[in-house]
């Protein structure tokens, strides 16, 4: 190096042209000697001490490797001797929001457009320091300049979409934007903006056929590819947006959140082991970043390996402790793992609550009358064939819509066949879109709700984060990532029973209890499901048990106890049917876990996934249904019972450990509650010891739940009306 600083003394002292030399000092720095052009470039300045042209290219030198404070240094010596230089009024603008002054940024930005007004990237940044600031329409109008100079800028297009939303004047935009496609239809940018808005206004299948559209116009740009992605996984369409992301990634491969956005596909893919190596991979590349590591901590969840995803999980915290994504990672984590009881668990939500950001909004207005009809509002992205479907949709439409009238938020599934029963019941369904989320729970507050479900939790594209902002006088937690107290201070209530929350449990709950008189969900049997068989252990000669959970329910202290039980219970078999089942590593490493525990892997049937009616009939080869712990199921347990097979579970302190007790003993099967690990596998014990008592119990289990109040919709949907009642009679009380 020292060679080459030389040469570029040598040359800066020469008689050549200063611009000859300048240009000879930028082909060094291209080449990777940083510091020998940035010594010619001095030496040079010493040569011509008021040619502009020198600090700003030092300005750049330092920008490009990120050293902040030498860039400011020499934009403001570059603005000292030319202040209207616009490449150095916008490259210290972009320093100073670095640094955190996005007024001083905002000032540098506005000179710019005045000395320099045909110069888009001046408009592009003032319109973005304007949308930091909050002047969303001054932020449009910068965007909208920026665009009449560059009417095919995607990225100008696109925040142009974001300011005019911001606005309040999307509707608007549309309609502008709708006159230019018809005189422009082969713009990418216009078509970008037009597919964003027509998300936004709820028409998510058009939206999609434009930014396609966009994408083919647009081949080399990632904008559209990334935008296409987003929308299809908002529609759920998770193949195709893989494929699109694959494309944007391919167009930008450093791109760290679309990446990022493939693992988080991947493991809605239910690709769990191959999100886990691409997270990884990135965290080798970019280090722990938190966004990165909440995926992994998912990831490595799904996969059963819940201590180390909470191990994960807490790094994330560890590098970022005021992120709420971080702990809210944390608290989906914890419930799966042994060891953990109501206090810890519900420490984490309540601190993963607190961290959310809550903005001052006027108080909300809604008439404090005890017996008006009352408008009760669905928040959920699940309200469709889901667990979250399966187990209120008939409760909902029991309701009297005399007194009740329901409004939905979240997507659309028109193919869906619960959607359908949801949208026949709603008065209105509003889907909601990319916009902030204070814009979000504005728009949801003006429309009058009186209380507010959630049924989507901290679960994946749960809103519960919207009810921070108190979307409604009552707000009430209610299925959906249900697993604990939501530690919520604005969430009022919680729908439970009382054996999910008998009293003793009550202190591990941050809400007031909505104690239904039976279980706390009512179920909606599949009508195609298959009629029960008869039991499989005598034609097979031994005892058959099963586990149909999702395997992030199946942790090492879950193996520990189940082989305990086929230890005891000779010649007996374990069916274990998920998704993850799909992968030989997965399954392998399974294998192994048990063979720890001297089961051999002939004893234990690994089976992927199926479709639902096929995953039901499945049931016919399964004498006993093990039921996981610390995490129970839920509607996997309602199946099992449907389809004739008993469940022995273990509850413990937590909700989500309570499931099954509560279903069971809804329908009198309290005796297959177990008291304690002993208590569990004596029960197992017993029953495979009579199988002729095993297979009436089984002749008569739908019949059985089709008389419960596990399965009665009417008393379940009068007992959901009641509470709502008393619930809104609270807050009325409260107001008086």
């Amino acid at each position: 190096m020292a060679d080459t600083i030389a040469i570029a003394i040598a040359t800066a002292t020469a008689e050549a042209a200063p611009s000859d030399i300048l240009n000879e000092a930028l082909a060094v720095e291209r080449s990777g000697d940083v510091e020998a052009a940035r010594q010619t470039m001095r030496m040079l300045r010493q040569r011509v001490p008021f040619w502009d042209e020198v600090p700003l290219r030092l300005a750049e030198s330092y920008r490009r490797e990120r050293d902040v404070a030498a860039a400011h240094r020499e934009y403001e010596a570059t603005l000292d001797l030319n202040p209207r230089r616009p490449e150095a009024l916008i490259g210290l603008g972009t320093v100073l929001l670095v640094r955190g002054d996005a007024a001083g940024a905002q000032s540098l930005f506005l000179r710019c457009c005045g000395v320099a007004p045909d110069r888009v990237e001046a408009w592009d940044a003032l319109g973005a320091t304007l949308l930091l600031s909050g002047d969303h329409g001054a932020a449009e109008s910068a965007f909208a300049e920026a665009q009449r100079l560059d009417p095919e800028n995607i990225d100008v297009a696109i925040r142009r979409v974001d300011a005019s939303i911001a606005a309040g004047s999307d509707e608007g935009e549309r309609a502008r934007i709708e006159i230019a496609c018809a005189n422009d239809p082969a713009n990418p940018a216009l078509l970008t903006a037009h597919a964003m808005l027509l998300e936004r206004a709820g028409d998510r299948s058009a939206a999609i056929e434009l930014i396609d559209a966009a994408t083919v116009l647009a081949p080399d740009h990632p904008k559209p590819q990334a935008l296409l992605a987003q929308m299809l996984i908002r529609a759920n369409r998770m193949a195709e947006a893989a494929g699109a992301l694959e494309l944007a990634i391919a167009l930008s491969p450093d791109d760290i959140a679309l990446r990022n956005n493939r693992a988080a596909v991947l493991v809605r893919q239910q690709r769990h082991r191959e999100a886990r190596d691409e997270l990884e991979s990135l965290i080798a590349e970019h280090g722990d970043q938190p966004g990165l590591l909440c995926n992994l901590a998912n990831a490595l969840v799904s996969l059963g390996c819940q201590d180390e995803g909470v191990a994960v999980a807490r790094r994330a915290i560890a590098r970022e402790p005021s992120l709420h994504l971080s702990w809210r990672t944390l608290s989906n984590a914890l419930p799966y793992c042994d060891g953990i009881g109501g206090a810890e668990l519900l420490a984490a939500n309540r601190r993963a609550g607190d961290l959310l950001v809550r903005r001052a909004l006027p108080e909300l207005t809604n008439t404090p009358d005890p017996e008006r009809r009352l408008r009760v509002g669905l928040l959920s992205p699940t309200l469709k064939t889901h667990p979250v479907g399966w187990l209120t949709i008939a409760g909902f439409e029991s309701l009297d819509p005399a007194k009740f009238e329901l409004h939905c938020f979240g997507a659309m599934f028109p193919d869906d066949v619960i959607h359908r029963r949801f949208r026949a019941i709603a008065t209105g369904w509003h889907v909601l879109d990319r916009s902030a989320p204070d814009q979000i729970a504005e728009r949801i507050r003006e429309l009058g709700i009186d209380i507010m479900i959630d049924l989507g939790g901290y679960g994946d594209q749960g809103m519960i984060t919207l009810c921070a902002n108190r979307l409604a006088p009552v707000q009430v937690k209610w299925v959906g990532s249900q697993n604990h107290s939501s530690g919520l201070a604005e969430m009022d209530w919680f729908v439970t029973d009382r054996w999910e929350t008998p009293d003793h449990l009550a202190r591990f709950y941050s809400e007031r209890l909505m104690t239904m008189p039976d279980g706390y969900v009512v179920y909606s049997p599949p009508t195609y499901a298959p009629d029960v068989t008869d039991l499989p252990a005598p034609r097979n000669g031994y005892v058959t048990f099963g586990c149909f959970n999702n395997l992030a329910k199946i942790n090492r202290g879950t193996i520990a106890g189940w082989s305990s039980v086929l230890a005891a219970i000779p010649g007996s078999r374990l069916v274990i049917k998920c998704h993850q089942m799909a992968d030989a590593d997965t399954r392998e490493r399974l294998r192994t876990d048990f063979a720890a525990h001297g089961i051999a892997a002939d004893r234990i049937e690994l089976r992927a996934g199926s479709p639902h009616r096929d995953l039901l009939a499945q049931y016919g080869d399964i004498d006993i249904v093990l039921d996981p712990f610390p995490y129970a199921g839920g509607l996997t347990t309602c199946e099992a019972l449907w389809m004739g097979v008993p469940v022995l579970t273990l509850p413990g302190e937590t909700f989500a450990s309570r499931h099954s007790a509560s279903h069971l003993s809804n329908i009198g099967l309290a005796d297959w509650v177990a008291a304690d690990l002993d208590d569990y596998r004596a029960i197992a014990c017993r029953w495979a010891g009579d199988l002729p008592g095993l297979a009436e119990l089984r002749r008569g289990l739908r019949p059985r739940m089709k008389a419960s109040p596990l399965c009665d919709a009417p008393r379940f949907g009068r007992h959901l009306g009641a509470a709502l009642r008393s619930a809104w009679h609270h807050w009325c009380e409260a107001q008086a």
